[in-house]
């Protein structure tokens, strides 16, 4: 059985054993909205997919190597490591759950074999995103580290460092008539007509534990779908939740459909005070804070398994000058206080008729 992922410039070409077909499943499901019959252009990789079972599958001595980090994230679930063998041009990741068998340079071979148990999902999806990463980067696609909305083809996104309430905003947002759910944790930036159009990636929702408890539907979710055991966690604590029961509660699914970016919103949480807004205006800082935001993969050294593509970033960078000039055409605003946004009010051109000042 062979499936394809069409993302963009990319397309991933999965040769499905008859074996591994239950086990990719659940890949298939968190991939629907880009997976096809068809590919949208000649593929760019080709992953040959087939189950695993690690006492059959590995050699003894591989797991007397010592362990190799892999991945370290804020999620727990997304934390795993690998005994790494190389072996006459390829490499090999192993652990208990999966086996990546990589070229050491897919621009010479771009095939790749991989073996999955029930436990592979998180690994696999992280794999997958970051292989299409490094190849849309190569090809000059900007990816950026933020989360957004979306109403009448246009995007609004909503970025910040870890605790300044993306999630709080966000939430408040999707609770505003029309505006449906974009994307959670990234997005593909090409500039067309010289205006910044976006490409939601769709992504595992970590979510804290207060902001579940405030919201008694998406608690009782929660408590009977991903963790029963909720009240065992401290408010500033995070769940990894699924992403079709995230998406269920908000009455959004999510689109691959790509949008106009209209406006960025930069939150910053403080209990109790007002909500105050400033509409940034100096080309410098609006420069700055896109900037902040801009995902390079060059820079996560820990991503140890795509060693296999390492993007030259001639194309991104002239991407990026790109992007700047696009920015004059982008609403950027900082939001202070408790982070109940209507993004109606806090993007009301008739109230802020002139870009050249600010407003607080």
């Amino acid at each position: 059985m062979i499936q394809y992922l069409n993302f963009l410039h990319t397309t991933v070409q999965f040769d499905l054993a008859d074996d591994a077909v239950d086990v990719f499943a659940p890949v298939h499901r968190f991939f629907r909205h880009l997976m096809g019959d068809a590919p949208a252009q000649q593929p760019t990789f080709h992953i040959a997919v087939h189950a695993y079972d690690p006492s059959v599958d590995v050699d003894a001595e591989v797991w007397r190597r010592p362990l190799s980090v892999i991945r370290r994230s804020n999620a727990a679930e997304f934390n795993f490591d690998a005994h790494i063998v190389d072996r006459g041009g390829r490499r090999l990741y192993v652990n208990r759950t999966t086996l990546l068998d990589a070229p050491v340079d897919a621009r010479k071979d771009d095939t790749f074999q991989l073996r999955l148990t029930e436990g592979s999902v998180v690994q696999v999806l992280d794999f997958v995103r970051d292989l299409v990463i490094r190849n849309e980067e190569d090809l000059g696609t900007v990816v950026l580290h933020a989360s957004g909305a979306h109403r009448d083809g246009e995007a609004v996104i909503i970025a910040g460092p870890k605790g300044a309430g993306k999630t709080t905003t966000l939430l408040s947002v999707l609770r505003r008539p029309t505006w449906q759910y974009f994307t959670g944790d990234k997005l593909f930036c090409t500039v067309e007509d010289g205006r910044i159009t976006v490409h939601p990636w769709r992504d595992y929702p970590y979510v804290g534990v207060g902001t579940i408890r405030a919201d008694a539907r998406l608690e009782a979710l929660v408590r009977e779908r991903v963790d029963p055991q909720l009240d065992a966690h401290e408010p500033g604590h995070k769940i990894l939740m699924d992403p079709d029961v995230f998406e269920s509660w908000l009455g959004s699914e999510f689109s691959a459909e790509p949008k106009r970016l209209a406006a960025l919103l930069l939150p910053e949480v403080a209990p109790g005070q007002p909500l105050t807004t400033r509409h940034l205006t100096d080309d410098n800082e609006r420069w700055a804070h896109l900037n902040k935001i801009v995902d390079r993969q060059l820079d996560t050294t820990f991503f140890t398994w795509q060693t296999h593509l390492v993007p030259d970033y001639t194309r991104f960078y002239q991407s990026l000058a790109a992007l700047r000039t696009a920015l004059d055409s982008i609403d950027m605003v900082r939001l202070h206080g408790t982070l109940d946004v209507d993004p109606d009010a806090v993007l009301d051109r008739t109230a802020h008729p002139a870009p050249s000042k600010e407003t607080r």
